[in-house]
């Protein structure tokens, strides 16, 4: 009934399609350009309708991230770090901090070598020396010691939240003069093959029984056997495997010994290097034990347990294990009371646990923030 050479056709043809096309385009590539259209170029953001200014940016990065200024993807990061310093600059405020104008004051009459050595008041000169030096406007450097002076006392609050327990102190000294050594055996799936051997073996006679059994799996006879082969061979194997796990996990639980268990296992055998409670016990090439330190069965029983005992079997992708105590050597009645060290212990705890409660903090503000970019700093 048309045309299709016709030109009218051809017109609405690609009207058409240019109408799919600009439909895509605005659902996968212009929200971020719609957002910013219109937008002053001053500012290099709006985090939850505040602008922020692009040279308030410019000095932080060049303050802070001097070195590696004219990367794109550089000044993409940097960015995240000025806005997660306005979105807790946002929080302190929301939470009901601020900053009086005579603390500004104080804190600027502070500063190394603004006074006058011999009146021991500001100097009017001394003052503009500095702000030239540092590129401020003297109102630059007001805004500045307001942002310092309410993003420290905001952390100030959050650490009279933090409390580091006595015996969590206790614990980490405990651990800090410890030491431990473990002896492991490493069962491969390759190895447990070879030592199942015959008992892993699948017959022809099976093959065709299997097939015989569940024939809607048969396609193609010919190659479906080596697959059922090897799916009956990995059955045996599993099932063995199991048996194996439970023989030497009730050697475990009635208190057999490492020996015994290996016995049975007939594994690799090999000695860990001392390690300090808590910390991740390594091969004697330095290469961590990444299977048994991440097991569960380690890290809540290996305390308990006692020397050359056998632990049960830590399943892991690379194969199996099974471990013992050969070392265990944890001192409690020695331990200096009210130390440098136990002071020490309990700031770095304290450090520690700000540290985790500023980045869960900072995580929920930004997932819960309407953020607008508009990053063109050439």
């Amino acid at each position: 009934m048309f045309d299709s050479k016709s030109p009218v056709v051809k017109v609405v043809s690609y009207a058409i399609t240019g109408f799919f096309v600009l439909i895509i385009v605005i659902s996968f590539g212009m929200p971020d350009f719609i957002s910013r259209m219109g937008l002053d170029q001053s500012v290099i953001a709006i985090v939850n309708g505040e602008k922020v200014d692009r040279y308030d940016y410019l000095r932080y990065r060049d303050s802070r991230f001097g070195n590696m200024r004219g990367d794109g993807k550089m000044d993409d990061m940097i960015l995240n770090y000025y806005i997660n310093d306005v979105l807790l600059l946002q929080e302190a405020r929301k939470t009901g901090f601020y900053v009086t104008d005579d603390a500004v004051k104080e804190y600027i009459k502070s500063i190394p070598g603004l006074r006058d050595p011999d009146t021991g008041t500001l100097s009017a000169d001394r003052l503009n020396y500095f702000l030239e030096r540092a590129n401020l406007s003297f109102n630059d450097l007001q805004k500045t010691v307001r942002k310092d002076l309410l993003r420290e006392r905001f952390f100030q609050f959050l650490r009279m939240g933090v409390a580091v327990p006595e015996d969590e102190v206790t614990a980490e000294q405990v651990a800090a003069v410890s030491r431990a050594q473990i002896k492991y055996s490493f069962l491969s799936t390759m190895d447990l093959q070879k030592t199942l051997g015959e008992q892993v073996r699948v017959t022809d006679a099976e093959v065709t029984a299997e097939m015989e059994k569940n024939k809607k799996e048969i396609k193609d006879p010919k190659t479906d056997r080596e697959r059922i082969r090897k799916k009956l061979e990995s059955s045996k194997l599993a099932r063995l495997k199991k048996e194996i796990v439970d023989r030497i996990n009730a050697i475990a639980l009635r208190g057999g010994s490492f020996d015994e268990a290996q016995a049975v296992f007939r594994g690799n055998v090999a000695i860990s290097r001392i390690f300090k409670i808590g910390e991740n016990p390594a091969d004697d090439k330095g290469r961590p034990l990444s299977s048994i330190n991440a097991s569960k069965l380690f890290l809540e029983e290996f305390i308990q347990l006692p020397l050359h005992s056998s632990s049960r079997v830590i399943t892991a992708e690379s194969g199996l294990y099974i471990y013992t105590p050969v070392l265990k050597d944890i001192k409690t009645d020695t331990l200096p009371k009210d130390s440098k060290e136990q002071a020490s212990i309990a700031s770095r705890l304290e450090q520690e646990s700000i540290r985790m409660l500023s980045t869960n903090m900072m995580q929920k503000l930004y997932e819960k923030s309407k953020i607008i970019k508009n990053l063109k700093t050439d």
